[in-house]
């Protein structure tokens, strides 16, 4: 059986958008499609947009993989891994490669990141397939920095956020 659905989430910047087609014309199949599976997009509560950090810091409290694009620096490649850490200018995911095996942690900057993705369907197949990982322990706690860090930061900032109350 053929399927068309909503795949999860992904996030851009404004500014990293050049070009983009808008499918709300009865002519194109995929409109008609969305409208015939009666797809709505559900907005994900409590995920940050006020800031990159905000946004990684938040989605790694919530999704237990994090996709990362550099597509600036690297366009042909993706990190999907667990969120370990978060300083104010880099972060750290223990990443997962294609077999759904624990490739280590890798050092990422925030100013580097392009598109973050989560909660799609590759996301929850490489989750629910890899082997329990070492750290998990570990992320929980780092979550708890995590959410210091994002309380601190919003304060700081006046952080909006994907709540349905924001």
């Amino acid at each position: 059986m053929d399927t068309f659905t909503l795949n999860g989430y992904s996030v851009l910047q404004n500014k990293d958008v050049r070009h983009y087609r808008v499918f709300n014309k009865r002519e194109f199949w995929q409109n008609r499609a969305v409208r015939h599976f009666k797809l709505t997009p559900l907005r994900p509560a409590g995920i940050s947009l006020a800031s990159v950090p905000l946004l990684i810091g938040s989605i790694g409290e919530r999704s237990p993989l994090i996709t990362i694009h550099p597509e600036r620096k690297k366009p042909d490649i993706c990190y999907i891994g667990l969120l370990l850490s978060m300083s104010p200018k880099m972060f750290i995911i223990d990443e997962l490669d294609q077999n759904a095996e624990w490739s280590g942690p890798r050092r990422l900057k925030f100013s580097d990141v392009t598109r973050v993705d989560f909660g799609g369907g590759y996301e929850e197949a490489l989750a629910a397939t890899a082997l329990k990982h070492p750290k998990w322990k570990e992320a929980g706690k780092a979550r708890h920095r995590t959410r210091r860090l994002l309380r601190q930061s919003a304060a700081s900032m006046g952080a909006r956020s994907t709540s349905p109350n924001a």
